[in-house]
């Protein structure tokens, strides 16, 4: 798919996506890689960070970290998502810590070596060469700089088909699929492994200091309903927030996430 019809394809879906963002567990995964960010990177203290945001639509990742000081970029080729980034930013009058680029990933080239941390979240699986999309974010880190990369796991994939969706004639198909496709975005989405992410980001020449899963049970859990339940919720964030770097929870994760030092 070129560039143009890609951007389209995410612009037709923002309203998808907007219900993606509002279900219990979508609004879970934000505050869980806010949690893990702030474990990897030292975000509340010292002088404002220069943070750019590869693929950040509406700026879910980015806006909290404008709104801890910092100076950040959102970088994404749907204007429909951008604009919405533009708005919230707006609203909660941080305009002057927000500023949207329209483009596509490979426009990262241009912007560095010069920001402090770079995010490229629930990107790389849509990419058809992901190892070198990881070598453009990196690109973008000053040296000593920090990259943060998050994509969902295949491991989960066949975990929730077989126990959240009692399907295990489904699980054993997806044990080996090289893709599978977005109910939200309606693209095929590339199985990529963290530790595929983790060489690419070595050969660009990062080194990985953090490892975290993102929702390790939730997608076991095959009540949502309980999952609009407060209680419930509450208990879950924090049995989440324990199992995030813990070994083999974080192995399983719906998402992988990985921050990594740009070497010097």
């Amino acid at each position: 798919m070129d560039a143009a019809r890609d951007a389209a394809a995410f612009d037709e879906r923002a309203d998808a996506w907007d219900r993606w963002r509002e279900a219990p567990w979508n609004r879970l995964r934000y505050r869980l890689v806010a949690h893990t960010l702030a474990r990897a990177v030292d975000v509340a203290s010292g002088g404002p960070l220069r943070v750019l945001d590869v693929g950040g639509g509406d700026g879910g990742d980015a806006l909290p970290l404008a709104r801890l000081g910092h100076h950040v970029t959102v970088l994404d080729h749907a204007a429909t998502l951008l604009e919405r980034a533009e708005r919230a930013a707006a609203d909660a009058g941080l305009t002057e810590h927000v500023r949207v680029l329209l483009g596509d990933l490979d426009d990262a080239a241009a912007l560095g070596p010069r920001f402090d941390l770079v995010l490229c979240h629930n990107v790389l699986h849509y990419r058809d060469d992901p190892a070198h999309a990881v070598s453009v974010v990196a690109g973008a880190a000053r040296p000593d700089g920090t990259v943060s990369l998050l994509s969902p796991n295949p491991a989960m994939d066949v975990l929730a088909r077989a126990v959240r969706l009692a399907d295990p004639a489904g699980a054993l198909a997806l044990l080996d699929a090289p893709a599978l496709r977005s109910e939200t975005f309606g693209r095929e989405m590339r199985r990529w492994e963290p530790d595929d992410a983790a060489r690419a980001l070595g050969a660009a020449g990062c080194v990985v200091t953090h490892r975290f899963g993102i929702r390790c049970v939730n997608d076991l859990v095959a009540d949502d309903g309980l999952k609009h339940d407060p209680t419930f919720a509450e208990q879950l964030e924090h049995l989440e927030l324990a199992l995030c770097d813990r070994e083999p929870y974080l192995r399983t994760a719906r998402f992988w996430h990985l921050v990594a030092r740009r070497r010097p």
